[in-house]
């Protein structure tokens, strides 16, 4: 009996829903990847932003907006 193996097909990515974000409250963002809290983007005043993941682990402290978004999102494509 031949044996066969099955290979990965090369260049295809394993498709993610896309990190959806939603204002929350002043100051607080949270992010959904389809149906499940992914994390948070909280602004510290004057002082900038934070970004923590949804399993609570903190990402850092970023001088913008777009930067604690872009880590959070990164977070998440690796998990």
């Amino acid at each position: 009996m031949p044996m066969t193996l099955d290979r990965p097909q090369v260049g295809v990515a394993e498709t993610r829903p896309e990190v959806r974000w939603h204002p929350h409250q002043a100051g607080v963002w949270v992010a959904y990847q389809g149906d499940r809290f992914v994390g948070m983007v909280e602004e510290l005043w004057r002082r900038g932003f934070t970004a923590t993941t949804g399993l609570g682990r903190r990402l850092g402290h970023f001088s913008t907006l777009h930067e604690a978004k872009a880590a959070l999102e990164d977070a998440v494509a690796v998990e």
